[in-house]
């Protein structure tokens, strides 16, 4: 063999090389191919069924169909929270692909069931030429007028059979009174979700569970052939409603008076009103205002905020509206804090009581200040003198409490402040309860000064809520309950499911001593400095309290304060306690006696009576009761004045008839003692009016004067019987209206003295 040869046969067999390149090749063939064999048992064997589940939603168009939210009530069967039955058009556009005018049919739809549904003309379009698809959703929360019309577009048109559209039952969720109690209800956001109050605390148990609706699609997305549809509909569960303990009309009353007082005082950030059962922790009413439209949570209703924010653009007016909206929702009565002030002085007084420290004859000496390791606090008047216990809560005299927690000392001061409930939220059932870091100290860490600062009610914080729950506690007999405002659960066809029932966390203080602060407070109300809740025919006890902010974490500007009021009746046998507070007042007169305490009376001389409570009158307040007026109308002259006259009331004639045609005030309203009814005595004399004067300021024999100038009626409350220096601090007539002669204006008058 040539040399040439051999050369060409060692070029094509294997070398040693070549072969251990080729068993390392196949080894790594064998391996990956080992490895793809285990990769694969894996998917179809350990996850065959997740693979499994994942190819079948791919092949499956899942739609949800809403289920009905349950209702909220009031205590008394009022709705304050509903869904209202609404529509989701869906449109199958395969059907479409099967007309012989197709292509028309598709535009028309676009140009003329646009207009009906207020869509996007274009995007429906787009969704018309979807040939596959048999589930289009075109239009959420369609109302019935809606619906109708295009049920009459589609029989006009002669696609009523061709399953081009079908409609689907949805909820839209309303709240038939808008802003009232909206702070306490909340809202839900378009996916029909809870999201602030108690739609949101109590989501799960409002919101039911969404039914499906389960149609085929092929590997692209579009559904299959009709004749290979799938469909399954899994019917939604309706939640449950719930009844709350918020009655509607004494919610009501303390929105109307809180609302007055916030115009009136011009209070900058907003105010609260708490109207709670003594016995049972109920919430019978919780006033937030400045609020919101539940209807349109979104919208922002604070002057200032609107005004601020025209000077905004940008990333700048977003988070100011942002906040604005916060501001709105954020429920004051649970969530904030503020100072009490001199309300918490009927704490004090039942601490020291409790302990021995005090009792009714132990006396006062207020020069006007006192020291406290070394520090001199001043007393809001110039000085007291001489003073006993019922004395110094009726003076809110700053130096007599300050004596009463000293010699509490701080272990036993802190032992009571935990007792009332003060270091903890309430437990209340409803989202957002705050929990101030400023609760005080470790009670034997307080130093005399620090007692002495929190006795009259200053340097800490606490929530609305915990007022009114502490008060309770004074007004019960010492028993610390635990609030709340859902009363029942009840299931879709009416039946309760859940009841609440009243929680006593424990008793804070004795009986006993609870009746003796109530009767000082009581003293305080009846011709003492808490003159301004007097409401006639109940004896009312309540505390006044004003804070001063510029001290606080919260950094309040100079003169901006807390003004507060506690209250409680009938005080020798408590049903309801009351508790406001207004937040920055800014009119001349900030004390909570003044910004606070008429809310107060008003709510309470609404609402007692409104209970049931009888009143129990004395025989001056008998004498200056208001009486019903006699019916007259239609009767002659002579004879009408006769039976005014008769009813121990005035009479006024406008016109020249011989017959009464009208008379103001009308048959069975309320009219002074003393009144005048106006009798009108022929047509032309109908129209005439009267302009009602600006009460504001006035006392009561100015404002008598006023009215008799007028031709006016007038109903008082407020003030004692003993009101000399009492004005006029609210009015329900605007000033300037125009009204009939005889008409009654309700008048509430205050004192302007400044109590602590």
């Amino acid at each position: 063999m040539s040399r040439k040869n051999e050369k060409d046969q060692n070029s094509v067999l294997p070398t040693r090389k070549m072969r251990r390149r080729g068993r390392v090749f196949a080894g790594i063939i064998g391996v990956a191919f080992g490895l793809l064999i285990l990769r694969l048992g894996f998917l179809q064997i350990v996850q065959g069924e997740f693979w499994s589940t994942k190819a079948v939603s791919q092949q499956l168009n899942d739609s949800l169909v809403a289920a009905h939210r349950g209702t909220i009530y009031d205590c008394n069967g009022k709705v304050l929270a509903e869904s209202m039955e609404v529509w989701t058009v869906i449109m199958t556009p395969y059907n479409i692909a099967q007309l012989d005018d197709a292509e028309a049919v598709r535009v028309k739809i676009a140009d003329e069931v646009s207009k009906i549904l207020d869509v996007d003309r274009d995007t429906l379009y787009k969704k018309t030429t979807r040939t596959e698809s048999q589930y289009e959703k075109i239009a959420s929360q369609v109302e019935y007028p809606v619906v109708e019309e295009l049920i009459s577009w589609a029989e006009k048109n002669k696609l009523s059979n061709s399953g081009i559209f079908r409609v689907v039952t949805d909820y839209k969720r309303t709240y038939p009174y808008g802003s009232l109690a909206s702070c306490v209800i909340g809202f839900t956001g378009t996916d029909y979700y809870g999201l602030y109050g108690l739609e949101a605390e109590y989501n799960d148990v409002l919101a039911g569970v969404a039914g499906r609706v389960v149609t085929a699609q092929n590997g692209v997305g579009g559904d299959m052939p009709v004749s290979l549809t799938y469909e399954k509909t899994v019917d939604a569960e309706d939640g449950h409603s719930l009844v709350l303990t918020i009655d509607q009309n004494i919610q009501h009353f303390a929105e109307k008076y809180l609302e007055q007082s916030i115009i009136e005082n011009s209070v900058k950030n907003r105010g609260v009103s708490i109207v709670m059962n003594v016995h049972t922790g109920a919430i019978l009413a919780m006033a937030v205002k400045g609020d919101f439209d539940l209807n349109d949570p979104w919208t922002v209703t604070d002057p200032n905020a609107l005004e601020a924010m025209k000077l905004l653009s940008g990333d700048e007016k977003s988070d100011a509206l942002a906040t604005a909206r916060q501001a709105q929702w954020s429920n004051k009565a649970v969530s904030e804090f503020y100072e009490p002030g001199s309300v918490f002085k009927v704490f004090t007084s039942c601490m020291a009581i409790e302990e021995g420290v005090a009792d009714m004859n132990t006396s006062f000496y207020c020069p006007g200040y006192i020291e406290v390791m070394g520090q001199q606090i001043t007393c809001w008047h110039a000085g007291h003198g001489m003073q006993h216990f019922p004395d110094i809560i009726s003076n809110s005299c700053n130096p007599g409490f300050i004596t009463l927690g000293v010699g509490l000392g701080g272990e036993r001061f802190f032992k009571y402040f935990v007792g009332f409930g003060f270091t903890e939220p309430t437990g209340i059932d409803m989202l957002s309860e705050g929990h101030s870091t400023t609760s005080l100290y470790h009670g034997i860490d307080m130093t005399d000064l620090d007692v002495a600062t929190s006795s009259i009610g200053q340097t800490f914080e606490i929530t609305p809520i915990q007022m009114a729950t502490a008060l309770c506690a004074v007004a019960n007999g010492g028993y610390l309950m635990q609030p709340y405002v859902v009363a029942q659960e009840l299931d879709g066809n009416g039946n309760v499911v859940k009841t609440t029932e009243p929680v006593v966390k424990r008793q804070v203080v004795s009986t006993e001593t609870t009746k003796q602060v109530a009767s000082m407070l009581a003293a305080a109300v009846n011709g003492g400095g808490s003159k301004n809740v007097y409401v006639a025919g109940y004896r009312v006890a309540g505390k006044s309290g004003t804070a001063d902010k510029t001290e606080t974490r919260q950094g309040g500007a100079e003169n901006e304060v807390w003004g507060s009021f506690g209250t409680f009746a009938p005080a020798d046998d408590p049903e309801i306690v009351c508790v406001t507070i207004t937040d920055t007042a800014q009119s001349d007169n900030r004390w909570g006696s003044h910004t606070a305490g008429p809310v107060c009376q008003s709510i309470l001389a609404d609402t007692l009576p409104y209970l049931g409570v009888e009143p129990l009158y004395t025989e001056e307040e008998l004498a200056n009761l208001s009486t019903v007026t006699p019916s007259v109308t239609d009767k002659e002259v002579s004879t009408a004045t006769t039976i005014i006259a008769n009813n121990d009331l005035h009479y006024s004639i406008i016109g020249n008839g011989k017959t009464v045609v009208r008379q103001i005030p009308e048959a069975g309203s309320s009219i002074p003692k003393d009144g005048t009814v106006v009798l009108y005595t022929d047509s032309d004399s109908l129209g005439s009016t009267t302009a009602v004067p600006d009460f504001h300021g006035m006392t009561l024999s100015q404002a008598n004067a006023a009215a008799d100038a007028a031709n006016l009626n007038l109903e008082i409350s407020g003030v004692g019987l003993d009101s000399g220096e009492a004005t006029v601090y609210s009015q329900d007539y605007e000033v300037g209206a125009k009204v009939s002669p005889g008409t009654v204006v309700y008048l509430v008058f205050v004192t302007d003295s400044a109590i602590a």
